[in-house]
């Protein structure tokens, strides 16, 4: 059986297509666990009025857990071999899950699928190939091949919709850590997965339609922006051994001040959110130890072999300035043997 757990933050308006395209799935073993976040809209209260399946059970949080959080909630109600997470404002094809139950059940060594995600304003050629990440935790396109069956090796699952091994979750504790309450938790997932020697994939044929930022919208700029910037790169502190983190220490220098610039000329970036994240390593350094030693002791792939599968490619942009800053960290890297993508070959 597959447990789906359903996060929801003020998000009713999407619910009555997201709940009915799931129940309407080809693929009928499985439960929904439904986690309200504690929202302001009577989320809870509507699903409770309008859907009556049995496979379809609620809870309420008494607090909005983050997703990081509030998905970890959600786990200790499942009971399914597969566990599932799907976000709120999304409308998947009828034949979704069963391609992911294909994908996952055909070798003991998957640890996740991620579905094809068409989110709403980003253009048709970033879905031709497989992205990944930078060394600064940021998405970037058009890195993996996906095979004539639409299935393809990924570093990164995208958490809009994965199907996730329960025995990786067992293995390593719990699904997030609480404190990342939102942003590149998919990539914390994701590299549990590869550490612990599962592969993530990604399969095509497992389509799911993406709102995209219907919950985060309605936060708090500065709140959001701190725990993008924290978190994509905090995944680096807390899985890579202590001799990358020292290469990788001007890697988050150059960050902060390309960032720095950014918030002088964009709304779209926060200086509190920006001086907030980075103030938190100085005062977590001792939190940040802990968490490496508990990694440390389920760690089983070497830290090269995760690094060829990220980019040090900052910008997706082929404009001169994108380029300059491309070439500046591909030559740091060749420098300081840094194995990446580009220069691992």
């Amino acid at each position: 059986m597959v447990s789906i757990i359903i996060l929801n933050y003020n998000g009713k308006e999407f619910l009555e297509k997201c709940l009915s395209s799931v129940l309407g799935q080809s693929y009928s073993d499985f439960e929904i666990i439904f986690i309200d976040n504690a929202s302001q809209d009577d989320s809870f209260g509507f699903v409770k009025k309008n859907f009556t399946d049995s496979r379809l059970k609620c809870y309420k949080a008494e607090k909005n857990l983050g997703f990081a959080g509030g998905n970890n909630f959600g786990y200790s109600y499942c009971s399914g071999e597969y566990i599932v997470l799907l976000n709120n404002d999304t409308v998947v094809d009828k034949d979704w899950l069963k391609y992911l139950v294909q994908t996952i059940k055909s070798d003991r060594y998957i640890g996740i699928v991620q579905s094809l995600v068409y989110t709403e304003g980003i253009p048709v050629k970033y879905y031709e190939m497989n992205g990944t990440i930078n060394l600064l935790g940021h998405n970037v396109m058009g890195f993996f091949e996906i095979d004539r069956e639409g299935r393809g090796e990924i570093l990164q699952a995208n958490g809009a919709s994965v199907i996730i091994n329960r025995e990786l979750i067992e293995k390593t504790g719990r699904l997030f850590l609480d404190e990342y309450f939102l942003y590149a938790e998919d990539t914390y997932l994701s590299l549990k997965a590869r550490f612990c020697g599962y592969q993530v994939l990604h399969n095509s044929k497992s389509i799911v339609h993406h709102k995209g930022n219907a919950t985060t919208g309605k936060q708090v700029r500065a709140d959001l922006y701190f725990y993008q910037e924290r978190n994509r790169l905090l995944n680096f502190f807390l899985f890579f051994d202590s001799k990358f983190i020292a290469k990788y220490i001007p890697v988050f220098i150059l960050n902060y001040k390309l960032k720095f610039l950014y918030c002088l000329f964009s709304k779209k970036y926060s200086m509190k959110g920006l001086f907030r994240s980075y103030f938190w390593f100085w005062k977590n350094i001792k939190w940040i130890k802990k968490q490496r030693k508990i990694i440390k002791g389920y760690k089983e792939v070497k830290d090269n072999d995760i690094l060829r599968m990220i980019s040090c490619k900052i910008f997706n942009g082929e404009n001169i300035l994108e380029r300059f800053f491309n070439c500046i960290l591909f030559l740091y890297c060749v420098l300081t043997f840094i194995k990446v993508y580009e220069n691992a070959k």
